[in-house]
């Protein structure tokens, strides 16, 4: 779908620190001449995916907005850790890479639960695969390469924060960094 035909592709997510991203990168950028997946992501597009949402008209983003307010409403900021590695997709040829989230990730799946019901109610379906917090680093393994099961056993910790925001971000496909921040809320 292209940016001039009214609808922007937008998703929830819970932001990340600078130096969580700074940290993250520092580790992509080492890793590049050992994982040579053909995509990288962005250090300023790292983030916790809460709920995709996809095409959708820029007149809705107000009634989205008050959405993730009702959702957040009453909801405790909570400690979160960027920490570990890991792939989806086939183990030889995978995916995605992505970093993992350890601390309070029942505040986070409390909070996902929470925003996947008021968005129902706009008529966003939520996704019918259990919610798997991470952060994507990188995506699509080259054909025919095979990934080394051991260049993915250090457990690299890339810090800690208090998730305390949801946003909304808008993607701009083939631009770099992609995500702009269109709506947040605070958590209370």
């Amino acid at each position: 779908m292209s940016e001039n035909d009214g609808k922007w592709r937008l998703f929830i997510a819970v932001p990340l620190p600078q130096e969580v991203k700074q940290k993250l990168e520092a580790w992509c950028r080492e890793q590049k001449t050992t994982l040579p997946f053909k995509k990288w992501v962005h250090a300023e597009d790292y983030h916790i995916t809460v709920q995709f949402l996809g095409d959708t008209s820029p007149k809705r983003l107000e009634d989205l907005t008050a959405s993730l307010e009702r959702a957040a409403m009453g909801m405790a900021p909570f400690g979160l850790e960027a920490a570990g590695v890991g792939t989806f997709g086939r183990p030889a040829s995978p995916s995605v890479l992505w970093a993992g989230i350890r601390g309070e990730v029942a505040g986070l799946e409390g909070l996902h639960q929470r925003v996947t019901t008021e968005n129902r109610d706009l008529g966003f379906v939520p996704e019918e695969r259990r919610f798997s917090p991470h952060i994507t680093l990188a995506r699509k393994y080259p054909e025919g390469a095979r990934l080394d099961p051991q260049a993915l056993k250090t457990m690299p910790e890339f810090g800690a924060w208090t998730a305390d925001r949801l946003v909304i971000y808008r993607t701009h496909m083939h631009e770099r960094p992609m995500y702009e921040v269109v709506g947040s809320a605070m958590l209370t």
